[in-house]
């Protein structure tokens, strides 16, 4: 990187910083290229209210890793795994230290200011406790209105979205959600994989949410948008 050259930098914890480098040399830790910058402002980002969490058991081979990437480039807050009567096993810790790696890359990629947080496990049971749980089902409602019930309730407690396991939730747990109250929220009409499901339920709620508040500026409290005319 030349002298001059602009930068953005991130600390996943909602600050980041506009600077340009000032130099580079080798003269880091084991030889390593060392950068060094000069900073010219800091931003604090609030954190997206509601937050999107994902719940859902993880999908088998590099599509975890998949799944993790595409969650922290929509915008997801969290996702931990979900254990229901049809998961198989959870990620175990050396996978997990990857995922991690796997967050810090994709904030580097898509310039988010909050790294995308990895969760303990979580059964189905105590998922479906959570205030803002509902339940991923391709006949459930569109995410703009299971926003909108959210946001005319308790907005600071965000949105837990589940995603069944292959083959989906069994009898019991459908029951048991519906029992609980829980919205049921639609990814798509089809039958989606568990990672695919997940993303296209946080990107869902994520755009609503984009959506929602870019409509609120453009109407200032006291103005209404009006067709034009002569009034009587």
């Amino acid at each position: 990187m030349e002298p001059g050259e602009p930068l953005i930098l991130l600390d996943g914890e909602g600050m980041s910083a506009e600077a340009a480098v000032v130099s580079s040399d080798k003269n880091g830790p084991d030889g390593s290229w060392r950068l060094l910058v000069g900073i010219t402002a800091f931003h604090e980002h609030p954190r997206p209210t509601p937050a999107i969490h994902i719940a859902c058991p993880a999908p088998k081979g590099d599509l975890l890793e998949t799944m993790i990437d595409q969650l922290s480039q929509v915008g997801a807050a969290s996702w931990r795994p979900l254990s229901s009567e049809r998961s198989e096993r959870e990620p175990r810790t050396g996978k997990m230290d990857r995922l991690a790696r796997i967050t810090q890359e994709s904030v580097k990629q898509c310039g988010r200011p909050w790294l995308l947080e990895l969760g303990k496990p979580i059964s189905f049971e105590e998922a479906i406790s959570v205030p803002g749980a509902v339940l991923a089902d391709p006949q459930g409602l569109s995410p703009i209105d299971v926003l909108g019930a959210r946001m005319s309730g308790n907005a600071s407690e965000g949105i837990l979205v589940l995603v069944g396991p292959e083959g989906g939730f069994s009898p019991r747990e459908r029951s048991l959600a519906v029992e609980s109250g829980l919205a049921l929220i639609g990814c798509s009409p089809h039958v989606l994989r568990i990672g695919t499901a997940a993303v296209a339920a946080a990107s869902g709620l994520i755009q609503a949410q984009a959506s929602g508040s870019s409509s609120s500026q453009d109407e200032r409290p006291g103005e209404r948008a009006s067709e034009g005319g002569v009034s009587p």
